[in-house]
């Protein structure tokens, strides 16, 4: 007998036999069976039911609880935050007001101040007294400013301005005036990295206000003896994701690294999160008589501007010892920057180094005779006012031809009827940069002995090394100081005039510098030479010879030899006859007459006269 899906019990199993017919009972037998539940069906199972069901609903009921509190405490928050709000908001409004108050009088100050201090009538300690107020109420401005900007940074209308700017400067107006400071609380102020001069795109104002706030927080915390340092380095891309890992940096960029270092009492570490926070305030009860460093507005206010830079900052042990160094990093290139962030006047080449000493009358091509044996440069610039400058600059030493585009300026290379002695080139060029012109004139063997100079404004290290491998001689970025400019030139043209006198006085180019002639250059001279040397015997040997032999026009040719030798090439043949007559004087394997012969001098006494003129002495004293 087969019984399936029973529920869980007590069964009892009858068994029976009757007769035949079934109408009488013979035997009869019973068998009790017992189904036990399942695991999941027993009473304590379903007693661990009931109770887990009590937990969650008492669990439910808590977190319902919890949330009506949480609700509760979060509208409770937001009205203290609103509360607190509009308190800073008056709080602000009242500084910014009375900041806004203070500037007047601090600026009528400021004007006989400045006047007393530029006043060369007054010398020795009262100018040096008057040093000390000019920079005290120029610091007030400065900090009246500051109040007025951090009113605007919390009302969201702080705008960046950012503009090419000589770093260096800007460090080292800031730190003079905390020089100061420094000697009169007996610290020692050192600077680092602050040599030269260093262009980059940034707000100089913000920069400035950074600065201040870093230098002055270490400066204030700072005992008597110590030391505060201010360094400056210039990192790249790799080396900014190092130190802020976690940081979204503008990819392939330099960044300016800038740190201030003090031996002061140092910050916790726990805490050197919370002190860029607004309004924190940092104490420390265990050194005596510093209850609290700071106002809470400072740091908050400067890592707010240097955010605005796209930068990052951070606080860490002095690596020296005692104290905290404060970091931050600002990107150096004007690629980090909206267009709503760049500043509209731009500061220029005229007005950051004036020419005082030219004057535009004079500098006018007036007199051909005159400028004809200067050397002939070629200026090349999409700015008028960056050529106008040039002309300026240039016009007393040199002929200057001006073109205003790559391609206008290739074409006047190529047809020029005078020779080009040397190229100043822009970068960031309508159609073709400056980049594709230098390596097209590389690439053409009548120009590529010319040396061409990158002038730009782009600045970075990746930018100077697609300059130089594009073929420049030197890459300059703007704005540039003259005397610089015009020392390179001087230079250039030097090395070039030695190169020549070398071209002129050897007969191959195994004589010659490794590095005086580029390898175009270098296999075109030996050409030229091989051929000199085949025709050397030839009294004929001219100009109309060697196109023939070299396959190239007649101009391009005597524009070729004349740019790399500085003679024309029936001068150059003549004096390559003369310098192989000499060799083989000294071999002394021919007499006189046959090195006249072999050299292609028709008679013997054409070339005594030749050679006397060339070497100062006759042949025969020779």
């Amino acid at each position: 007998a087969l019984y399936a899906n029973l529920e869980p019990g007590r069964y009892t199993f009858h068994a029976r036999i009757t007769n035949k017919d079934r109408d009488k009972v013979i035997a009869e037998t019973s068998i009790p069976v017992v189904i036990e539940p399942s695991v999941w069906g027993t009473w304590w199972a379903r007693l661990l039911y009931v109770v887990i069901s009590l937990v969650v609903i008492f669990y439910i009921a808590q977190l319902y609880v919890g949330i009506r509190r949480e609700k509760k405490n979060r509208l409770q928050s937001l009205r203290e935050k609103e509360q607190e709000h509009r308190i800073n908001q008056m709080n602000m409004n009242f500084f910014a007001n009375v900041s806004h108050e203070f500037r007047t009088p601090l600026t009528v100050i400021s004007g006989p101040i400045s006047q007393l201090y530029h006043d060369e009538s007054i010398q020795g300690e009262q100018h040096r007294l008057l040093k000390v107020v000019n920079r005290s109420v120029n610091r007030m401005l400065q900090l009246v400013n500051q109040m007025m900007d951090f009113h605007k940074l919390e009302e969201d209308s702080l705008r960046l301005e950012v503009k090419r700017q000589d770093l260096v400067s800007l460090m080292k107006q800031v730190s003079e005036f905390f020089a100061v400071n420094a000697c009169d609380k007996n610290i020692e102020f050192r600077t680092h990295g602050l040599e030269d001069i260093f262009l980059m795109w940034a707000d100089a104002d913000k920069i400035e206000k950074i600065l201040n706030n870093l230098i002055g927080n270490a400066m204030k915390y700072t005992p008597a003896g110590g030391k505060v340092d201010l360094s400056l380095d210039v990192i790249s891309h790799q080396d900014a994701q190092k130190l802020f890992p976690e940081s979204a940096l503008v990819p392939e960029m330099q960044y300016a690294k800038i740190t201030v270092c003090d031996n002061g009492p140092g910050i916790p570490e726990k805490q050197r999160t919370k002190i860029f926070e607004r309004y924190y305030q940092l104490r420390n009860t265990t050194q005596e008589g510093m209850s609290n460093w700071g106002t809470g507005i400072g740091l908050y206010f400067t890592k707010r501007l240097v955010g605005m830079h796209h930068g990052f900052i951070s606080v860490f042990d002095n690596p020296e010892g005692q104290g905290s160094c404060f970091c931050f990093i600002v990107p150096v290139g004007q690629a980090a920057y909206g267009e709503d962030e760049i500043g509209n006047s731009i500061i220029s080449q005229t007005s950051l180094f004036p020419l005082q000493d030219i004057d535009s009358s004079k500098s006018q091509e007036t007199n051909t005779e005159e400028n004809s044996g200067k050397p002939h440069l070629v200026v090349i610039d999409d700015d008028v006012e960056v050529i106008h400058y040039l002309k300026l600059l240039l016009s007393k030493d040199y002929r200057v031809t001006c073109r205003f585009d790559a391609m206008t300026a290739l074409e006047t290379l190529r047809n020029q009827d005078d020779e080009v002695d040397l190229i100043i080139s822009d970068v960031m060029m309508p159609g073709t940069s400056g980049f594709q012109l230098c390596q097209q004139i590389k690439a053409d063997n009548q120009l590529c002995h010319l040396p061409v100079i990158l002038v730009t404004a782009k600045n970075t290290v990746q930018d100077q090394i697609e300059g130089l491998n594009a073929g420049a001689i030197a890459y300059v970025t703007k704005p540039f100081d003259p005397n610089y400019l015009q020392a390179l030139i001087k230079r250039l043209l030097g090395t070039r005039d030695q190169t020549r006198k070398a071209l002129q006085e050897n007969t191959q180019t195994d004589a010659l510098d490794e590095n005086a002639l580029s390898a175009q250059d270098k296999a075109f001279m030996t050409e030229l030479y091989r051929l000199m040397e085949e025709e050397l015997a030839n009294p004929d040997m001219d100009i109309n010879r060697m196109t023939e032999l070299l396959r190239v026009s007649r101009s391009k040719l005597y524009y070729k030899i004349k740019g790399l030798t500085g003679e024309n090439p029936s001068s150059f043949f003549k004096t390559y006859k003369l310098n192989r007559a000499a060799e083989l004087i000294r071999e002394g394997k021919y007499n006189l007459s046959e090195i006249s012969l072999l050299t292609g001098f028709n008679t013997l006494s054409h070339f005594s006269t030749s050679f006397k003129r060339h070497f100062g002495v006759a042949p025969s004293d020779y």
